[in-house]
C-alpha cells in the first residue's frame, strides 16, 4: 500500500458466492496499492465460499480480515457484523457479487487530498456513480450528481434520488451506525442505507463510476411473497430509525414514506379504499424541491427499451 494516504478498509458480505466472490475480490486486488485491508463476513456459506476466502488470506498475508458466522445470521445482520471489523481511516462497501471499477480508489483518495478533507476527524462521505449491469448485457449508469444541489442528502436518499453504492466514507461515520436488523427480516434494508447520509456531516460528489452492480442475481432477484410481506413497512421503519436519531423530516417526505409502503402492500390489498389512500398520499408527498428530481424519465425509457427486442446491449445514463 502507498504510504501517506488514508488507510482504506473494504467491507464485503457474502453467502454462497464461491465463483462471484472472486470477481469482487480481484477487482480490489487490482487496486491493492490503495487498499489497507479487506474485511469479509461470510454468512455460514454451504458451498466453498469460505475455502475461497481462506485461500486469498493465505496468498495475501495481513491483507484480509475474515469472519464466518455460525449459524447463518441473514444478510442484514451479517452486514452489521462488518461494521465492527474495519480498522482503517476510510471505508468502502462492496457486495460479494459486485465489482469495484479500476481506478476508483485512486480517484477517491486523490479527491480527499485535493479537498483537504480531515479524514481522521470529519464525518464525511464521497459519492460516485454506479453502473447496473443486467445478465443480457444491458446497463445503465445511476448518477449521484444531485449531491451537488445542496439538498439535504437524507431527503435525496428517502426519495431514491441518490444511492450508497460507490460511496467512500470516514470510519467515524461507520462507527456511528446503529444496529437495526431484526434477525433475517428484510425490513432493515432502508434503515441501514439511510444511516450513511444521516451521519455524514459533509458530502461530496465525483462524476465517476465507483461501483458495478450486477443486477438480477442477488437479493433483489429473490423477493418471494414471504420477503415481500416482511418489507411492507420497510420505509416507515427506516423513517422511525431516522427520527430516533434526531432527524426532523418534512411532512411531504413522511407522506412519501407512507406512500411507498402503501404501494408495497398493494400486492395483497386491492380494495378501492386502499387505492384511494395511495392517491391521497401521492398528492401529500409532492414537493417541487425533490419530486421532479425523483422522476427519472430516462429510467422509464430504459425499462421500455429493455422490453423491446434488441440485438445490441442498451447503455444509458439515468
Amino acid at each position: 500500500m502507498i504510504t501517506g494516504i488514508p488507510r482504506l478498509s473494504v467491507l464485503i458480505i457474502t453467502y454462497n458466492q464461491e465463483e462471484l466472490i472472486k470477481r469482487a475480490i480481484d477487482s480490489l486486488l487490482a487496486q491493492r496499492d490503495y487498499v489497507y485491508e479487506i474485511c469479509v463476513s461470510d454468512d455460514c456459506s454451504s458451498d466453498k465460499t469460505w475455502e475461497v476466502l481462506k485461500s486469498y488470506e493465505q496468498q495475501y498475508p495481513g491483507l484480509f480480515k475474515l469472519n464466518r458466522n455460525e449459524p447463518n445470521l441473514g444478510i442484514f445482520a451479517n452486514y452489521e457484523k462488518t461494521w465492527t471489523m474495519p480498522s482503517g481511516d476510510i471505508v468502502y462497501v462492496l457486495s460479494g457479487d459486485d465489482e469495484c471499477p479500476r481506478g476508483w480508489f485512486k480517484t477517491a483518495v486523490d479527491f480527499i487530498a485535493q479537498q483537504q478533507i480531515d479524514y481522521l476527524n470529519e464525518y464525511f462521505a464521497v459519492y460516485g456513480d454506479y453502473e447496473a449491469r443486467y445478465p443480457n448485457g444491458d446497463s445503465f449508469v445511476f448518477t449521484n450528481s444531485a449531491i451537488e444541489t445542496g439538498i439535504d442528502p437524507v431527503r435525496l436518499s428517502i426519495r431514491g434520488i441518490i444511492g450508497n453504492r460507490s460511496a467512500v466514507c470516514s470510519k467515524k461515520v461507520v462507527d456511528s451506525y446503529k444496529v437495526v436488523s431484526r434477525g433475517k427480516s428484510h425490513i432493515a434494508e432502508s434503515a441501514q442505507d439511510r444511516q450513511l447520509p444521516l451521519f455524514s456531516k459533509k458530502v461530496y460528489y465525483i462524476p465517476q463510476v465507483g461501483n458495478i452492480y450486477y443486477t438480477r442475481i442477488g437479493v433483489s432477484a429473490n423477493i418471494d411473497a414471504e420477503k415481500l410481506k416482511e418489507r411492507e413497512d420497510i420505509e416507515t421503519y427506516a423513517m422511525g430509525v431516522l427520527q430516533e436519531n434526531g432527524y426532523q423530516a418534512v411532512r411531504s417526505d413522511i407522506a412519501y414514506v407512507k406512500l411507498q409502503d402503501a404501494k408495497t402492500k398493494s400486492y395483497r390489498l386491492k380494495s378501492l379504499s386502499h387505492r384511494f389512500k395511495i392517491l391521497k398520499l401521492f398528492f401529500a408527498s409532492f414537493d417541487p424541491v425533490v419530486s421532479f428530481r425523483a422522476f427519472r424519465i430516462k429510467r422509464y425509457i430504459f425499462a421500455i427499451l429493455q422490453r423491446m427486442p434488441h440485438n445490441k446491449p442498451i447503455k444509458m445514463k439515468i
